[in-house]
């Protein structure tokens, strides 16, 4: 059992010297001070005050109690002040969710511009879909980037960012094919690596290029669209890719690209309704959006 609230009190009315004015300096009721200064006197077994007429009066043990505890519960006093006011601010650690592939390649120079604002420090948390709305319910991660649009009431959002679909194939098979049609008929005789079980961007890019199912054999699953991508460069079948993961790889000829490009993925920042109450978590999310509309207008054509 924590016995710091008693604690507290027992120096408080050991350096006030009388219980009435430690009440009111503790914001509480005279008899509620009594109360703990009781349990101390049961924890340590013997007398902590001597009650006189006005105030009371520490005894060895109470002295001797002051001097082991009065400092410390200074020092958290401190600690708990300075983390209060910090709260109050925009300053204090943001943590944020994502993608770890959207993170590493495309948001870093946004998270870069946050932190050269030295106020926020940030704290990573990647995963799935799944893992990020989990963070986000949980309240471990205040911000989060994600590609799929919240359903969720709880949920406030902006679009971040834009992600095209691209189909890409190892360089050899992705030669051979180059000059012929792309159908789903044609890339079911093809494996594929994919994100998970469900076919998710491979699923829609069929679903919504050709009208139809994709029906290859699965090569690998691999839940981080970077190693996708590096699987398929080592020779093995296809897979659809969002383009600012592949387009580096189709320009070092690693990588072919086939067919009609894909569907647009809207990005997200997502947030819980009531995070932005919180100054440095509505500061992130101005910092981040500002970054990413001048980034989106210095691609537009003059």
């Amino acid at each position: 059992m924590s016995y710091l609230t008693q604690l507290k009190t027992f120096v408080e009315v050991y350096r006030s010297g009388n219980i009435t004015r430690a009440a009111a300096r503790l914001h509480m009721s005279q008899p509620a001070v009594t109360s703990h200064i009781q349990a101390m006197e049961n924890i340590v077994g013997k007398e902590l005050f001597i009650r006189k007429a006005r105030g009371v009066e520490p005894t060895a043990i109470a002295d001797d109690l002051a001097l082991q505890v009065a400092s410390h519960i200074d020092t958290l006093e401190q600690k708990v002040a300075s983390i209060r006011s910090r709260a109050s601010t925009d300053h204090g650690t943001l943590h944020l969710a994502g993608p770890a592939e959207y993170l590493s390649l495309v948001a870093g120079p946004a998270l870069a511009n946050l932190l050269q604002a030295d106020k926020v420090n940030l704290v990573i948390h990647t995963g799935n879909k799944s893992n990020i709305y989990h963070l986000l319910e949980n309240d471990v991660a205040e911000l989060a980037i994600t590609a799929s649009e919240p359903t969720d009431a709880v949920y406030e959002y902006q679009k971040l960012d834009k992600e095209r679909l691209i189909l890409v194939m190892n360089r050899v098979q992705g030669r051979l094919l180059g000059e012929r049609e792309i159908s789903a008929a044609l890339l079911n005789q093809h494996k594929v690596v994919t994100y998970d079980e469900q076919l998710p961007l491979v699923r829609r890019y069929f679903s919504e290029v050709f009208n139809a199912a994709c029906e290859s054999p699965v090569a690998a699953v691999c839940p981080d669209i970077r190693a996708i991508s590096s699987i398929i460069k080592a020779g093995i079948g296809y897979s659809v890719l969002p383009d600012y993961l592949c387009k580096e790889g189709i320009a070092k000829g690693e990588l072919v690209a086939l067919g009609k490009p894909g569907p647009e993925n809207d990005v997200y920042l997502v947030w819980k309704k009531g995070a932005l109450r919180h100054p440095r978590v509505d500061f992130a999310k101005d910092v981040i959006m500002a970054f990413a509309n001048i980034n989106y207008l210095s691609t537009l054509p003059d």
